[in-house]
């Protein structure tokens, strides 16, 4: 009877959760994608950690969605595949994936124009690397190696891992301007916590990531003979993440601005439903004007927007993905002969939310 008991006691202490460990194969791979909700609830205690924690954000209101896609590194515009997909010659730099970088952290500064930040991602079995960026300066897509290598995450993740990774890059603005602009950044990250996160996607099991990103960027201009180095005050980021096991992104991510040791939350996004939920219906009622002709059509389809599109991509009725392709442009021409009559939906993603519309393939 004694040893009865002892047992009912020994599985009744048994915690419904623990602490799990993250791997590569939590990560996402080229050509995965995920739905990401938006929200503008700031004022939740995201700065709060520790051991058998339980993170309670379920009442976060959405407030916009998007489509984020993992683009496979042969689906890269040329420039940049001659940089990051050449692992023969430079297995350093062969990246796995490319996305997007929407929380890029932008040096302040108006003497050229950087837009449509792209991060080039690597991972192994130990850590996972961004080994460069893609920035489209004066219009130029131009590949940025990190010289030094930035060193997201130390793999496998588990509770009380510490690591620090210092990179950097420098690129030439010539032609569009001359002067050069480099960046050294310095990333301090630990998991602080484990436990339970509940959003309005669900309740996980999670270890929770604590980075630290501190930029000094600076901008090398010439006035006549005279060449001088200008600092440019970009704000430091701290980002808290939440690791699930087999979800491929942080099940929810928040991003502060630190200034002088003052966090400013500026983004919180959670991992929301699976592709196969989205449904035409689902779309926002403040659509952009966009529009799609001929529909139906069996080879090319006309595409014309008010603001900048960021990228494509059409999806079987099913959610199965079919095509995808980035652009960086308010119009064009989509070709569509390769896909099988049908129905299929299209997402436009542009930088104020994303677009969806049903065509007809004949």
């Amino acid at each position: 009877m004694k040893n009865s008991l002892l047992f009912a006691f020994l599985v009744a202490s048994i915690p419904l959760f623990s602490q799990i460990t993250v791997t590569s194969s939590d990560f996402p791979e080229g050509g995965d994608t995920v739905l990401v909700s938006v929200s503008s609830d700031f004022e939740y205690d995201f700065v709060s950690s520790g051991a058998d924690y339980d993170w309670n954000y379920d009442a976060l209101n959405m407030t916009d969605q998007r489509i984020d896609t993992f683009f496979d590194i042969d689906d890269a515009d040329i420039l940049y595949q001659i940089i990051f997909n050449n692992g023969w010659f430079d297995p350093d730099y062969q990246a796995d994936y490319f996305t997007p970088l929407l929380n890029f952290a932008f040096p302040e500064t108006d003497a050229v124009p950087i837009g449509n930040p792209v991060g080039f991602t690597k991972i192994e079995t130990d850590k996972v690397e961004i080994i460069g960026v893609g920035l489209e300066i004066s219009g130029i897509k131009v590949p940025i190696k990190n010289e030094i290598i930035d060193v997201e995450y130390e793999l496998p993740m588990s509770y009380g891992d510490e690591w620090e990774s210092t990179s950097f890059f420098e690129v030439d603005l010539n032609p569009a301007f001359d002067g050069i602009l480099r960046r050294h950044q310095e990333r301090t990250s630990e998991v602080d916590g484990w436990g339970e996160v509940t959003t309005p996607f669900g309740t996980f099991e999670v270890v929770r990531t604590k980075s630290f990103l501190d930029f000094t960027d600076s901008l090398r201009i010439s006035f006549g003979e005279i060449t001088t180095w200008i600092e440019l005050p970009t704000p430091s980021q701290v980002v808290y993440s939440w690791w699930a096991e087999d979800q491929k992104i942080p099940v929810l991510q928040v991003v502060a601005q630190d200034i002088g040791g003052t966090e400013t939350i500026t983004s919180v996004e959670y991992k929301d439903r699976d592709l196969s939920d989205v449904g035409i219906a689902e779309s926002p009622t403040n659509q952009p004007n966009i529009t799609l002709f001929p529909v139906p059509s069996a080879d090319f389809i006309n595409i014309i927007s008010e603001s900048e599109i960021q990228n494509i991509q059409i999806y079987s009725l099913t959610g199965a993905i079919s095509m995808q392709d980035i652009w960086t442009k308010k119009s064009g021409i989509l070709n569509v002969s390769q896909l099988a009559p049908g129905s299929y939906i299209v997402l436009i993603t542009q930088a104020d939310g994303v677009y969806t519309e049903q065509i007809i393939i004949e």
